[in-house]
């Protein structure tokens, strides 16, 4: 054999041995690519518990107050002798308006 030839035969080994290391590196990636969706999932469910878990708890307290004021408003006399803190026994509560009166207004424009 020739200089050239014992070139070219070095020169095929690595490529062969090249092509052997990407043949290698695609089987890994596509054998990744196979557990993806499994990952995904996986991922999805650790994420989406704590929103099922939260979302349970808010349904659980939901049922809960809406009992409590069906019993509440079931009660004969719910709310009979209920009255506000600054309020007494056939007294008007004494609230502020959120806004104030046409009149008020003009008045006070004045």
């Amino acid at each position: 054999m020739n200089l050239r030839d014992q070139e070219l035969r070095r020169q095929w080994q690595s490529s062969q041995a090249e092509l052997a290391r990407a043949q290698a590196q695609i089987a890994d990636l596509e054998a990744l690519l196979s557990e993806l969706p499994e990952i995904f999932e996986r991922k999805f469910q650790q994420r989406l518990e704590p929103l099922l878990e939260r979302q349970q708890h808010l349904l659980e307290d939901n049922a809960r107050l809406r009992q409590e004021l069906h019993s509440l408003s079931a009660a004969p006399s719910a709310g009979a002798g209920w009255l506000l803190p600054a309020q007494r026994e056939g007294e008007a509560p004494k609230v502020r308006p959120l806004w104030p009166k046409d009149s008020d207004a003009a008045s006070a424009a004045a």
